[in-house]
């Protein structure tokens, strides 16, 4: 919304600027027409355009498939695609991982598909292909892996040795880095704003923020994120390709091996990181079973083989992504919650509202810049994290907070109403900690917001403030985190 009011420096690095940039340019009409006109409306239309990139990427695995495997390896590997949990469930979000998984599969595709091309342009193709994933995400540069694949593929074939294999290499990569310095020109524009953004890439990736390593937490996002068949069908994909070795296999697989084992070694991966690996791996689930249907001579065994596989790819995945779409068109408690503040807090009247678990900011709030990114406005604040804006002012309730065992400095600033909700997805079912505690020596809370029935156990990306699981939907009714509220007695 900067970008269409003349800000074209989003003052942000921590990822690069094209996605602003494109999305910009994606709301403009949608503005003239008074289409956008508030956050809702904004957040709605880039969303909109998230599902379309995720539906393209479908089509894209598709015609991959086609060239590289054949009509039903790129069919199943769509099919796959499509009804695979995260690849939908990151598609209804305007964030940057569908995108990037689509600029991927993109520049993998690009880099088969000029394979045995000469000359000048298909370098160039691959460089523009390069620059334009590292600039939705940095992690796009990853796609580099597949490229060079193909390069080295090429030279092995033309016995050229290895010095044209570096200078292609290197080529590629000064297209990609000046692709990259084009479309998000302020990285280089405002140095000290990228330094810092990088630094926090750095940090983040450095700090252990769940028990299990990057590995593992790539694995269980994977594992539950795309459904247990078909990640047991990617593996089998990645053997089967690795005993072919055919040259569409080694593009994906050193692709998905190498952003697999760099991007696990982080402390703090979330579930979605594993977005761009999706399209290429079911691309390779869907070629090994392609091959296996293939293996039948008899046309009625083929057919019965077909129906089969269709039944493996689709039924449970399908069945994980209608029970989150169910869930998700509930009313989030944080929306019930909001509304029922509104209703019972006073103008001008004080509460204590936790951030990540609460629906609200105000002003105070949005001048500390500790959520707002710089913003100063709270409209504009509220497009960049969500918030509702209050007719009552706020203390936050923050971590420390909530260890506290006494309400004398929620009192001595006049807070009459205290909001518990906790970060972690999957926690605050039931009381457990030192404030709540001493709320209920006070008495029960005057209101509850309940997500589900009962306590049932799910599955959380432990590090991402989500309140929707991955798996385990049983007892679930509406989106978002256990809030309950209390009155301070006087």
């Amino acid at each position: 919304m900067g970008v269409l009011h003349g800000v074209l420096n989003p003052h942000f690095a921590d990822w690069p600027h094209l996605y602003f940039y494109l999305a910009a340019i994606w709301l403009a009409p949608f503005r003239l027409l008074g289409l956008v006109s508030d956050p809702a409306s904004g957040h709605l239309w880039v969303r909109i355009l998230g599902a379309l990139l995720g539906s393209i990427t479908v089509v894209l695995v598709f015609e991959f498939g086609r060239r590289a495997y054949g009509w039903t390896a790129g069919f199943f590997g769509g099919v796959a695609v499509a009804v695979a949990f995260l690849q939908v469930r990151d598609s209804h979000f305007g964030t940057l991982d569908i995108p990037l998984a689509l600029a991927c599969t993109a520049a993998l595709y690009i880099a088969y598909r000029t394979l045995e091309a000469r000359g000048f342009r298909p370098l160039l193709l691959n460089g523009l292909s390069l620059g334009l994933a590292a600039s939705l995400k940095y992690n796009g540069a990853f796609a580099f892996a597949g490229i060079a694949a193909a390069q080295m593929m090429r030279a092995r074939v033309e016995r050229s040795g290895w010095q044209p294999l570096l200078g292609r290499l290197v080529l590629i990569a000064a297209v990609g880095i000046g692709t990259l310095v084009v479309t998000s020109p302020f990285l280089v524009l405002d140095p000290a704003m990228t330094k810092h953004g990088l630094g926090y890439i750095f940090q983040h990736l450095a700090t252990t923020s769940a028990p299990a390593i990057g590995w593992v937490e790539l694995a269980i996002g994977l594992w539950f994120g795309i459904d247990p068949v078909l990640v047991l069908m990617g593996v089998i994909g990645i053997g089967y390709a690795a005993w072919r070795r055919q040259p569409a296999d080694w593009i994906l697989l050193v692709f998905v091996l190498t952003y697999f084992l760099i991007i696990g070694a982080g402390g703090s991966v979330f579930f979605r990181y594993a977005d761009p690996i999706i399209p290429p791996l079911l691309l390779l689930a869907g070629r090994a079973l392609a091959d296996l249907v293939r293996r039948a001579a008899d046309p009625g065994v083929r057919r019965l083989a077909l129906a089969a596989v269709m039944v493996l790819l689709t039924v449970a995945p399908l069945t994980h992504d209608v029970r989150y779409d169910l869930l998700i068109q509930e009313t989030d408690t944080r929306t019930l919650a909001y509304d029922w503040l509104a209703q019972h807090v006073p103008v001008g009247a004080r509460a204590a509202v936790p951030y990540m678990a609460g629906p609200a900011h105000d002003q105070a709030m949005v001048a500390s810049g500790e959520h707002s990114h710089g913003a100063t406005d709270p409209y504009v604040a509220a497009f960049l994290d969500s918030r509702l804006e209050t007719q009552y002012t706020i203390r936050e309730l923050t971590r420390d907070d909530l260890q506290l065992t006494s309400l004398d400095s929620f009192r001595a600033q006049g807070i009459e109403y205290i909001v518990v909700g906790y970060e972690t997805p999957g926690t605050g079912c039931r009381p457990d900690g030192p404030l709540e505690r001493a709320l209920l020596a006070e008495g029960p809370p005057v209101a509850g917001f309940s997500p589900t029935a009962g306590c049932p156990s799910s599955v959380f990306d432990p590090i991402d403030t989500y309140y929707v699981p991955l798996a385990g939907y049983g007892g679930w009714i509406r989106p978002g985190p256990p809030i309950r509220i209390y009155r301070l007695r006087d």
